[in-house]
Formats: structure tokens, C-alpha cells, sequence
């Protein structure tokens, strides 16, 4: 109760921070665009709330702000805030009190600011938006679809995007002086892994005096064994992650959701952790172990592998003097996926909608607004808010944008690059696409660039040796874009019977998957254990989630239809 109380305190003083903000610039009555004030020109602050950690108090203080201020005469002040963002949503539009731009990060908070009048429709201001329309073009549909009134109320951050650009690939990493130990192997197969990982228990029995981990996954997570313990889904070429961790998955190839316990993939995913565990492999604390625990097994050197790596850290590794002990990402595939030899679906998000940003009736001057954007959208807007300034952050060869050396200094510098602007502008939209020079409007995401800036000397010699060009080869030449596009979007009410059904079949699948992977004996056992699973698993009928959820998505392709 008293941590609650302390919460409460804290939304509470964040509403009276906004209140007084709010208080010295009158909303106007008018929920439509106002445009009192939208052909002059005179100094307009805007206030947004920001959560990266920067000692930047306004827009100006940046060299990209600099160039916005002198082209819109528009700064934005930087407001801080903690705790729970979706309650500090609730409260600010509970009160009345919410900036001229506010950032939402859940579509039925931004339902309640839509029927609470909160927020200006954008459609008038399309009329005149050239650039928006053509950068947003597959958006915009996808944006009008959570709008009772099917009218457009937000934009969204990181869209669209190219998946080579942005190529999210989470297999197993490996300690690089293992791979070297065995002669640089070329890992792919279920199979290759666990040969390799036996082998490497003998080569490493140990690290520092202590006893070497084979795997370690932190399984104990929310997001472990319901998440990332079926995830061999994804390895293959007909289903991607768009579904979330529920009780279906996205496949993508047939446009449909099928049911996430009986799936062949996620089958063959248990079976593997089933074997690993069997040849003492698999860190047998994984299912006790969060993030800080699996990560620290990373760092001391004593885990040689780890699952869907999120918590390796190479920098630590360095650190410590042992550079061995840093982790390359390399690729794996169930026997089947093998064989079928089918390209990736790596996902490809169309529309995020826990990063979007809507024009509340509380703005003073709508319209100048609107005319930023339009400008954020088009080619010199994005260059400018992603890849800097020409001369001083990167210089023209061959018509390309090259980064130049002040560039790469400062880019992975929160510090540093907080100081230029890059990332204090996320509500004016970034995107991951190709400029018209066939460079990353954000230049970072070059792959030969990432890897240029941000991998050791060690780790650009171990893919080296593995004859990779880059870190992302494998995925980008074995893959192919896998758009999301409303598929990420459904979801079944969590109130009615069916949302109670797919909450009992998580719970089935989630408490199952540990004893497939730690009871069976024998190839044998894994079988016989997993019919008898099976059998119990259809009695809960898991086909009506999956009817529904292919309903629930016919519908809304219907809807966006008509939107187009």
C-alpha cells in the first residue's frame, strides 16, 4: 500500500508539473485545427515529454534544432519523466492537462483520448501534405484503423522501415575462443549445436575455477518459456513473430494464424531444448534464472552459449581483460526448416503502436505543426533528423551520403550525439528506408557501418574467419521481409470467454513446455510425453482462439480496404 501511495504521489506531481504548463496557454474551444496565429512566424515553444536521459533542456541547445528553430522559428521543450508511462496517460487526459503533442503507446489509450475529444483529426491537413502521403502512404490506412470515426489521429515513430536496414535475427550467440577452439565450424542445424556444445563442455570444462555452462536462457522470465521456448517458429520460412507470445502464430506465407501448441516448429524447438538438457548442455538453473542472472553467466566467461541472446555484453568482457569471452549471433534451424530450405520471414513492422504521436486541441498553433511535419517527412527533413548535418556529419562521394569520421566519434554516444539532436526528435518520425542515394536515411543502420563502429577487433576477425561479410549476411541473403501489417494488431478481449480460454491455454502450454523439456529420458520418452500433452491440450478446444482470431482478422483486412 505505501509503494502505491508513493506512485500515486508522483502521477499527481507530474499532473500539477502539466497543469501549470498547460495553465499559461489556454486550449482552444475548437476541436479542429486552430489557425489564429498559423501564418506568423513569432517564436513557438512546444513542450513534449521525453524519457531519454539527457542534460538538453530545449531543441535549440542542438545543432539540429538549431537549423529547425531558423527554418520554423518552432523549439521544443524537453520535459522528463518516470514511472508507469501508460498511467501517466490516463492521468494527464483525466485531467485535461496533456501537451500540444502527446506520445501514446497503446491503441485503446489513444481510443479514450479519440472519444474524449482530446485529439485533432490530421485529414484536413493531408490535403495540403504531399510529402506525408507519400512517405506514410501504406501507413495511413493501417493508422485510421483503431478510429471509431475512421479518421486519422496520429503518426507513428521507426516506420516504415526495410528489414535489411533493420534486421532483427535472435538465434544463439557463441564465446568466440570456443568457435576458434573448434577450428571456426560452420553451425546451422539443431544437431550441428548440440555436437559442437558437447564438445565444448570437454574443450572448457571450466572458466575462472568455475564450472562452464554449456546454454544458459533465462526461461524464468515473463517472456522465457512462453516466449522465446516455442520461438524455433520463426527460424524457418513461414511464420513470424507478429502474433506475439498468445496462444497463435502469424503464418505469414498463408496470411492466417495457426494454433502456437501443436505447431511442427515449436515441436521441434522442445525437442532440441529436450536434448540439450538430456546431455547436460542446457544450464539447469535456466528455469529459475531472469535476465541479471543469465547475464552474469555471460560476463564471468561461464556460459560458452546462450538462447536468444538479448543480455550478452560484450563491452563487460572486454573490460574484465578476457576478450574471448565476447559473443557472436549465429544462425539455427530445425531439421525440418532444413529441409525445406524456405526463406526467412524476418517480421517487418508496418505500424507500431506502442510509439505514436497524435496533435492534441491543447496546441496553440496547429497548423505550424503540420507544416513541420510535412517537412520531417520529406527527404531533406530526414536526412537532416537522422544522419545529421552535411559537412560536419557526413560528406557526398559518388552521390552517396559517407559519414565522416566526427560521425562515427559521437553516434553511439548517448551524450554526444543528444548534443547534435540525433534522438530528440522522435516525435517528428524517424524511418528506416533507403534515401534516394541508396544509403539509410539513418546511416547507422548500414550494416558495413554498424559493424565498422560498434564490433572489436576480435569480433570482426571471428566472422572473418567464418567467411561472413558482415554480421547480418547470413539472415539477409537466407531471409526475406515479412510485413506484419494487421496481423500484430489483433487481439481477442481479454474480458470475454474467449480471451479466459486463451489466457488457460498459455497457462497449458507454458506449465507443458517445462516437462517436455526436463521429463523425457529418450527420443522416445519426448514422444510419447508430447501425444499425451497433445491429446489433453485439444480437449480445451484451442480451435475456437484460432477461429477467432481469423475472423477478428478478415474483418479488419475488410475494414482497411475500404480506408484505402
Amino acid at each position: 500500500m505505501k509503494r502505491f501511495r508513493m506512485g500515486m504521489t508522483s502521477l499527481l506531481l507530474l499532473a500539477m508539473v502539466w497543469l501549470a504548463a498547460c495553465s499559461n496557454n489556454p486550449a482552444p474551444s475548437s476541436s479542429q485545427p486552430s489557425s489564429a496565429t498559423s501564418d506568423s512566424k513569432d517564436p513557438y515553444v512546444i513542450q513534449v515529454l521525453h524519457s531519454t536521459a539527457t542534460n538538453i533542456k530545449k531543441s535549440d541547445e542542438t545543432e539540429i534544432g538549431k537549423v529547425i528553430k531558423e527554418k520554423f522559428n518552432i523549439v521544443f521543450e524537453y520535459v522528463s519523466f518516470t514511472g508507469n508511462e501508460l498511467d501517466q496517460m490516463n492521468l494527464m487526459l483525466s485531467a485535461g492537462n496533456y501537451p500540444e503533442i502527446v506520445r501514446l503507446s497503446d491503441n485503446s489509450v489513444l481510443d479514450k483520448y479519440i472519444r474524449a475529444g482530446a485529439l485533432l483529426p490530421l485529414d484536413d491537413f493531408l490535403t495540403n501534405a504531399p510529402e506525408f502521403k507519400k512517405r506514410y502512404d501504406a501507413q495511413i490506412p493501417l493508422w485510421r484503423l483503431p478510429a471509431h470515426d475512421s479518421k486519422l489521429y496520429k503518426w507513428e515513430n521507426n516506420v516504415p522501415t526495410d528489414f535489411k536496414n533493420n534486421l532483427e535475427a535472435l538465434d544463439v550467440a557463441v564465446r568466440i575462443d570456443v568457435l576458434e577452439k573448434a577450428g571456426w565450424p560452420e553451425l546451422l542445424s539443431t544437431d550441428d549445436y548440440i555436437q559442437f556444445l558437447k564438445q565444448a563442455m570437454k574443450d572448457h570444462p571450466s572458466t575462472n575455477g568455475q564450472k562452464s555452462i554449456g546454454m544458459t536462457v533465462p526461461f524464468a522470465e515473463p517472456w522465457g518459456v512462453q516466449g522465446i521456448a516455442p520461438i524455433m517458429y520463426e527460424k524457418g520460412g513461414r511464420y513470424s513473430t507478429a502474433a506475439g507470445n498468445l496462444s497463435v502464430i502469424w503464418n505469414q506465407v498463408d496470411q492466417q494464424y495457426v494454433d502456437m501448441m501443436e505447431n511442427e516448429y515449436v515441436k521441434e524447438g522442445f525437442f532440441f531444448f529436450n536434448q540439450l538438457y538430456r546431455e547436460g548442455i542446457l544450464d539447469k538453473d535456466s528455469f529459475t534464472d531472469l535476465l541479471p542472472q543469465a547475464t552474469e553467466k555471460l560476463v564471468s566467461g561461464r556460459a560458452l552459449s546462450t538462447w536468444y541472446p538479448v543480455s550478452v555484453d560484450n563491452a563487460s568482457a572486454i573490460k574484465s581483460g578476457h576478450p574471448e569471452w565476447q559473443m557472436i549471433n549465429l544462425p539455427i534451424r530445425s531439421k525440418t526448416q532444413i529441409e525445406r530450405n524456405e526463406k526467412r520471414q524476418i517480421r517487418v513492422e508496418d505500424t507500431r503502436s506502442y510509439e505514436m504521436y497524435s496533435i492534441t486541441k491543447n496546441a496553440k498553433d496547429s497548423k505550424r505543426i503540420f507544416e513541420l511535419l510535412e517537412w520531417a517527412a520529406s527527404d531533406e527533413g530526414k536526412i537532416l533528423l537522422q544522419s545529421g548535418i552535411e559537412g560536419k556529419h557526413y560528406t557526398i562521394e559518388n552521390g552517396k551520403r559517407v559519414a565522416t569520421e566526427d560521425y562515427k566519434n559521437i553516434i553511439n554516444d548517448p551524450m554526444q550525439s543528444s548534443q547534435v539532436g540525433f534522438r530528440m526528435f522522435p516525435f517528428l518520425g524517424y524511418v528506416g528506408t533507403n534515401a534516394p542515394d541508396g544509403v539509410p536515411y539513418d546511416m547507422k543502420m548500414d550494416p558495413v557501418l554498424t559493424d565498422e563502429m560498434t564490433l572489436s577487433p576480435e569480433l570482426k576477425n571471428a566472422y572473418t574467419q567464418l567467411g561472413w561479410t558482415d554480421s547480418k549476411q547470413y539472415w539477409r541473403e537466407t531471409g526475406k521481409a515479412a510485413p506484419t501489417g494487421i496481423a500484430a494488431a489483433i487481439a481477442i478481449d481479454s474480458t470475454s470467454e474467449l480471451g479466459a480460454l486463451q489466457q488457460k491455454l498459455i497457462e497449458f502450454r507454458v506449465k507443458n513446455t517445462t516437462k517436455l523439456i526436463i521429463e523425457p529420458k529418450s527420443d522416445e520418452d519426448f514422444e510419447k510425453l508430447y501425444s499425451q500433452i497433445i491429446n489433453d491440450y485439444r480437449k480445451l478446444e484451442p480451435e475456437k482462439v484460432v477461429n477467432m482470431y481469423n475472423q477478428l482478422y478478415q474483418e479488419k483486412l475488410a475494414q482497411l480496404e475500404s480506408l484505402k
